[in-house]
């Protein structure tokens, strides 16, 4: 074989031998977080959040994969805050109520490991993660219910999805998206949004401007409606605040927001210290000096 013949059929195995390594890339992992927090702002998968007003029980989301179901039913009570929380992972029923878990009616005390799911504390939240799917849903805990909630799930979303976080292809609109995930009860009430001028959320507003753009204004109406009524309560206000300062992951937005809001920055225990994170990642409580190995 000539030299010209040995390089263009090396040239033609490495061709060979690449194409093939193309083949087998594996396809990008796709996350989508729906959000719940506040007296009843929902960041649903997709598409623009919006503001229920309800004491009613609702799915927040619902899907089956390999026969097996995945739901999160969430109910607020007067004060705005999620009162209780039903996760549903193959059967298995977790309930957070009273800033208790109790999974087959059984309180648990955390770490809680099980076939199918595990529960910790995670930063200042704490998480349920499904053994089965990339699925977990996260909360914090305040006096009187829970003020944050997330659900996140790691792969495509289902074609069967429902509830108020919406569904796999439509974006919903938001009367269609509260009518359908609403649970029968006739003693609860959903009760149109109420805007009022609120100089706090003006303010908050004012400043975040440059990096919310054209979602300022949109953000800024959920803002009026989350807080109406609610203007003497922290736990309702300050995730709201936390939500769209972290967005922007300016430090001096961060500091200004806390200072006009008054939310002070959550306490952790014993001498570790908070530390507040951009949007990719959890606010922590950690050790500024570990101790050495």
């Amino acid at each position: 074989m000539t030299t010209q013949r040995w390089i263009l059929a090396f040239c033609l195995s490495l061709a060979s031998v690449f194409g093939t390594v193309e083949l087998f890339k594996t396809k990008e992992i796709q996350t989508y977080t729906c959000r719940t927090f506040g007296s009843g702002i929902v960041q649903p998968f997709k598409g623009k959040s919006y503001y229920v007003r309800s004491d009613c029980p609702f799915k927040l989301t619902s899907f089956n994969v390999n026969r097996g179901e995945y739901s999160v039913t969430i109910r607020r009570g007067h004060n705005g805050l999620l009162v209780q929380v039903e996760i549903i992972i193959n059967k298995v029923t977790t309930l957070l109520r009273n800033g208790h878990i109790l999974v087959r009616n059984k309180s648990v005390s955390l770490p809680y490991d099980h076939t199918y799911q595990h529960i910790f504390k995670y930063g200042i939240y704490t998480r349920l993660r499904s053994s089965l799917l990339p699925f977990t849903v996260t909360w914090h805990n305040v006096h009187g219910g829970i003020n944050s909630l997330w659900v996140t799930l790691e792969s495509e979303l289902c074609t069967d999805m429902c509830g108020l976080c919406g569904k796999q292809n439509v974006a919903g609109h938001r009367d269609e998206l509260i009518r359908d995930s609403k649970l029968h009860d006739h003693r609860c009430k959903i009760r149109d949004p109420v805007l009022r001028k609120n100089h706090i959320c003006r303010r908050f507003f004012l400043k975040t401007k440059n990096c919310l753009q054209d979602n300022n204004s949109h953000y800024h109406r959920l803002c009026k409606e989350n807080i109406c009524g609610f203007e003497n309560s922290q736990s309702i206000f300050c995730p709201f605040f936390k939500e769209f300062a972290s967005q922007c992951n300016q430090s001096t937005i961060n500091r200004f927001w806390r200072h006009l809001t008054k939310c002070a920055e959550p306490r952790c225990p014993g001498d570790l210290i908070y530390r507040e994170k951009g949007p990719a990642v959890i606010p922590s409580c950690s050790n500024p000096k570990p101790p050495p190995f």
